[in-house]
């Protein structure tokens, strides 16, 4: 009975609402997004670029898109669950600027599912970095958001997650505001590395929320091959068409 009083007091307090359209969800807090707003998730699917996992819609026989074509990107493969269209752009800017970090949950379980999926080999992984923000952003914002996500992918999947070894240093506008060439300059040597020991010839998996241009993983990935990383990947929750 008194456990049955104090669920009704938590349904009171924290309705147990789809994060979208705010539908009562009646799942005791175990699901996130109504079934409807989940079905407008897009998901990314095969063929998929060799390199950067984007969909390809016109295949060729390198199995590259057209950026990877004529793009040499540092990073060895990128990984990207889902597409940034219909409604994950207001679920990853709720959970990025607005504090919404529950929705870490379902935001990772979803990359989970791709890597499992599509039986990615994630034991070939010495270790899961997240992308880091400079301090001066991670004081604004109070917690970084592709932590959430890399420690959940680092835990499922047992891997070692490293918080300290990727840093960035230059303080730099927010790509989003930028245009596709100046993300690339906005970025360049914006990150370091400590302890270069710890990643010297290991295999390493960066994990963020989105890619578009992939200028910032480029960036990260150089530094960590320029300190002896043997293998850089890097895996998104989503990524732009």
């Amino acid at each position: 009975m008194l456990q049955g009083f104090l669920q009704g007091i938590k349904e009171l307090t924290f309705p147990d609402n789809c994060f979208l359209c705010r539908t009562y969800l009646n799942s005791h807090h175990q699901k996130q997004l109504c079934p409807s707003c989940l079905s407008s998730i897009l998901w990314n699917t095969p063929p998929f670029c060799l390199k950067c996992s984007r969909h390809i819609k016109i295949f060729n026989d390198q199995g590259l898109c057209p950026n990877c074509l004529k793009t040499n990107y540092s990073f060895d493969v990128a990984f990207c669950a889902c597409i940034y269209e219909g409604p994950l752009p207001n679920l990853i800017h709720a959970f990025k600027y607005f504090g919404k970090t529950a929705l870490r949950k379902t935001l990772s379980r979803w990359m989970i599912e791709f890597l499992e999926t599509y039986q990615i080999p994630m034991e070939n992984f010495d270790m899961v970095l997240p992308m880091p923000l400079h301090p001066t952003r991670y004081r604004e914002r109070g917690f970084n958001q592709a932590q959430l996500l890399s420690s959940a992918i680092a835990q499922h999947f047992q891997l070692t997650h490293k918080t300290d070894v990727l840093y960035r240093f230059k303080f730099t506008p927010s790509q989003t505001l930028l245009e596709a060439k100046q993300r690339w300059t906005n970025v360049y040597g914006a990150f370091r590395i400590n302890h270069s020991l710890d990643i010297a010839d290991k295999n390493i998996l960066i994990v963020d929320d989105l890619m578009t241009t992939a200028a910032t993983a480029d960036a990260a990935s150089n530094a960590l091959k320029n300190a002896g990383a043997a293998y850089v990947g890097v895996l998104t929750l989503a990524t732009t068409p």
